[in-house]
């Protein structure tokens, strides 16, 4: 039998006999349970400052401290204070002058691409009139074929452009002018942009 189990055994002997002495039964736990809060009792009191009262002074009891008479004052009067005008200010009417226009807001032009239904195989329209800053879509509705089309610029805006049937290609004008595009698979077909 080893250390560990001999201690056990020793400690279940010397309870059994605690136990006896105390009358059996649960007894013996309510004498321990006892025991243990008087031990805790004891070492509060001897641990916690004030609970004690001590020679030095420093116990629980508060001592009373004399309080000092304040001599009555009589209250002064506050000053009065003139009120002083507040200046109003004048406001001179805003002179009625022409109306501000808002800038123009850039626009979207549409362009189909769509020959085989226009009378002379062309874009749809032929030719379209901007404002500066606006922008042109392209868009292949080729139902007829549902070819694509190379959208050429013959002022060299852009590079030739492939717009697959249900596609588009977009370009915004930014300069006044006069603009011609064409496609290359279609010599015939020949639009026009101006710009304002």
């Amino acid at each position: 039998m080893g250390f560990a189990s001999e201690m056990y055994v020793k400690i279940l002997d010397s309870w059994d006999e605690f136990n006896e002495w105390c009358g059996g039964g649960s007894r013996g736990l309510l004498v321990v349970a006892a025991l243990a809060l008087l031990i805790l009792a004891l070492l509060a009191v001897v641990f916690v400052p004030g609970l004690m009262p001590t020679d030095d002074g420093e116990g629980v009891v508060a001592e009373e401290t004399p309080t000092k008479q304040v001599p009555e004052t009589k209250p002064t009067a506050a000053p009065t204070v003139a009120p002083t005008a507040i200046p109003t200010p004048t406001t001179e009417p805003t002179p009625i002058g022409t109306p501000v226009t808002p800038a123009h807001l850039p626009e979207i032009h549409t362009v189909v691409i769509n020959p085989y239904v226009t009378p002379s195989f062309n874009f749809n329209p032929v030719n379209c009139t901007i404002a500066r800053n606006d922008s042109v879509v392209w868009i292949n509705e080729d139902t007829s074929k549902q070819g694509k089309y190379i959208l050429t610029s013959d002022d060299g805006l852009w590079q030739p452009v492939e717009i697959p049937f249900g596609s588009e290609f977009t370009y915004t004008f930014n300069s006044t002018g006069t603009y011609h595009y064409g496609c290359e698979y279609f010599h015939s077909m020949q639009g026009t942009i101006i710009v304002k």
